[in-house]
This record gives structure tokens, sequence and C-alpha cells, in this order.
């Protein structure tokens, strides 16, 4: 169950983190947490969302702790490569942290909005309603890259 989610986990830790050794430290405390809380797993969810869920709730102690600023690292290879492109890539980068989040889990790591919702600890229609505003952004920023 760790193993095959790694990966997920590690992309989402990138997307909101700054920094790739923050973002590494979380992805092993949320491991660390999940062990150590495997017999509270009810099998509500998928096993992924369960880990984003912890991994969301590391990151966010980690800043409070330390003032983890909120974008994207410029050097994150292995999110990068889940984009077509560079461009697309940047223009992500650019949305808040709110929209990034469920682009990153529905567009990304294929959640639903049911299992983005869960992650998040936020209602269905928050996820909806985020995905919405980030898709009007985004392609506001490509009209504009189209339009040059």
């Amino acid at each position: 169950m760790m193993r095959e989610n790694i990966k997920g986990v590690t992309a989402f830790a990138l997307s909101i983190t700054s920094n790739p050794h923050v973002a590494e430290e979380a992805v092993q405390e949320t491991f660390i947490r999940a062990w150590r809380y495997w017999p509270t797993f009810r099998n509500e969810s998928s096993a992924i969302s369960w880990l984003i869920t912890i991994c969301r709730r590391v990151v966010i102690d980690m800043a409070r702790k330390q003032k983890v600023h909120e974008q994207l690292p410029e050097n994150v290879i292995e999110i990068r490569d889940h984009f077509a492109s560079t461009a697309i890539y940047e223009m992500v980068r650019e949305l808040p942290l709110p929209q990034r989040e469920v682009v990153v889990l529905c567009a990304i790591l294929g959640f639903d909005y049911e299992s983005a919702a869960q992650s998040l600890e936020i209602p269905i229609g928050t996820v909806r309603s985020r995905l919405a505003r980030a898709r009007e952004q985004l392609g506001r920023q490509l009209d504009d890259v189209i339009a040059i």
C-alpha cells in the first residue's frame, strides 16, 4: 500500500511547498504517521486519499513551525513531468495554493471530486468551484500566451 502511493504523495507535497527538502521531509513524516496510525485506517476512502490527507496536515504543521513559502519549486522535475509543457507547468505554478491543490489532485493524480474533497477536508462543492476558478484562470493565461 505504501510503496505504490509514494509517487503521488511526493507529487502532492512538491506541489504545495517551495522547498524540495521540505517536501521530502513531509513525505517521510507522512509515511511515518501512516505506519503509526495504520490501525485507524477504515477503508472508507482510498489509501492514496488517506495518505494525501496526512501529507497535507504534515505540510501545514511544518509551515506553521517553519513558515514554509507556498510556491512550487523551480527545480522539481518530478512534478513538471506530469505537464504537457513547461508553459502549462508555469501557469499552474502561478495559481493560488487552494486552486493548485485541486488541480494537482484531480488533473495530475486523477482523483475524483469526492476523493479530492475528502483529502483536502473540504466540501465537494468547494473542490468544484476551486477547479472551475483554476480552469478559468488557466484559460485566461492561455489566451494571453496565444495572443502574443
